[in-house]
């Protein structure tokens, strides 16, 4: 009883203290993009829609209506185009007599397509292309012996892949048996930028091939 009339009266002394004090600053106020609310109102363009002072709006619809027009997709979902044209989109429409729903995009979405390979692919082949970065990779060799900007990473995926689950060796890109590549999945061919800096830089032969052959039997499971 004790501990709740104190309780009691340290709310009645000190809680107003938490609404008395300097006024907190207001933060900037959010930038209105040029929207026209005026011209909202005013129905200018005869509609309530959305306007803005450059007289165009370019929302999430919008963004996705621009990467299907580069043949991107957007979300990982296919362009209407590929739904119309059936590329790469196996299993990814599921129909249940006059119903048809996208289920198949929640469990095989991609964002892996003909135009993101071919971009790939271009990213791989280009290498470094930043003018000032590759100023500074010359004055680090000349410095330190070894350069500070690499090529931009290009991932593997590729999006072609017609099982539903990954093998282990897709995932964790160790193919030991060498039995499961070009069988159950295939490597891409944009190229691999981050490894081209260790070609040449292991002296040839230094397994022999008697070693790596034992190496490779050992992780072999026994006929039976």
């Amino acid at each position: 009883v004790l501990a709740m009339a104190l309780m009691g009266t340290a709310f009645v002394f000190y809680s107003p203290r938490a609404f008395i004090g300097p006024k907190t600053p207001a933060g900037p106020k959010v930038a209105r993009q040029g929207y026209r609310f005026d011209w909202m109102l005013e129905r200018k363009d005869g509609t309530f829609d959305l306007q803005t002072q450059d007289g165009y709006w370019l929302g999430e619809k919008g963004f996705e209506r621009t990467q299907a027009a580069q043949g991107l997709r957007y979300r990982m979902r296919p362009t209407p185009q590929e739904y119309k044209e059936g590329i790469g989109v196996d299993n990814l429409m599921w129909q249940i007599g006059p119903f048809k729903w996208k289920a198949g995009e929640a469990f095989g979405g991609t964002s892996n397509n003909k135009a993101l390979r071919e971009l790939k692919r271009k990213i791989a082949s280009a290498g470094l292309t930043d003018p000032a970065q590759i100023a500074e990779n010359e004055y680090w060799v000349q410095r330190y012996g070894h350069e500070r900007w690499g090529p931009q990473y290009v991932d593997q995926t590729s999006g072609e892949a017609k099982t539903f689950l990954r093998g282990l060796a897709a995932w964790s890109g160790l193919d030991p048996k060498k039995e499961e590549r070009g069988v159950t999945w295939f490597e891409p061919d944009y190229g691999k930028p981050w490894l081209q800096k260790y070609i040449g830089t292991k002296e040839k032969g230094f397994v022999s091939p008697d070693q790596v052959k034992k190496e490779y039997d050992t992780g072999k499971l026994l006929d039976k």
